[in-house]
């Protein structure tokens, strides 16, 4: 196992972090056990692994020298890195995205792509769903990106997902465009409307 691979991953994101000014804790009544920047490198390493909660603290123990540079006291609980990731918000997520875009590209304008999907929000099978008469839940998830580079460059998560595509396209093109100036924009039919031609 390269350990170096995620020194120099929690590396870049403590870079990214602190040109964000994102606080070391978000409270002041924090029980200051393990900091904001601590979570948000093992929530990124979780996710590059691939790894759910449980098998990600198993692995955790074997990554001596990520557990080094993050000068972590003890491995945290499963529940503790869920419990963060359900508390953080969008907007410190806009701050990361976008400080990380100005400090580690070379981008001059973005060429911008939106598009939206919905996700369950329960484990509930169809087969359950329909035969127990539940109604099913749904999420929407709107993303703004640099098409070009590949880059996610905002996040817009709805829980009222019957709502009309363009309805997001105003907020997440005006964010992007205060991030870079904007080439070009793109998107499918369902952002076609009389608001949206008007407002590009």
């Amino acid at each position: 196992m390269k350990e170096s691979k995620y020194v120099r991953l929690a590396y870049t994101i403590y870079r990214v972090l602190r040109n964000s000014r994102i606080p070391l804790f978000l409270h002041r009544k924090s029980n200051h056990v393990f900091s904001v920047w601590q979570h948000i490198v093992l929530l990124t390493v979780r996710q590059y692994e691939g790894k759910s909660y449980r098998m990600f603290v198993e692995w955790l123990i074997e990554a001596y020298y990520l557990r080094t540079f993050l000068q972590l006291s003890h491995i945290p609980h499963y529940t503790t890195l869920q419990k963060f990731a359900a508390r953080i918000n969008g907007t410190l997520l806009e701050k990361i995205i976008s400080s990380f875009i100005l400090l580690l590209t070379n981008f001059r304008k973005i060429f911008a792509g939106i598009d939206s999907t919905g996700f369950k929000i329960n484990h509930a099978s169809q087969y359950y769903t329909e035969r127990t008469g539940l109604r099913r839940k749904y999420a929407k998830l709107s993303i703004g990106a640099d098409v070009l580079q590949q880059i996610i460059c905002i996040i817009k998560i709805r829980r009222a997902p019957t709502r009309h595509d363009n309805i997001d396209f105003r907020p997440i093109i005006t964010k992007i465009a205060k991030i870079l100036p904007l080439s070009v924009v793109t998107a499918d039919k369902g952002y076609d409307s009389v608001k949206t031609i008007i407002f590009w």
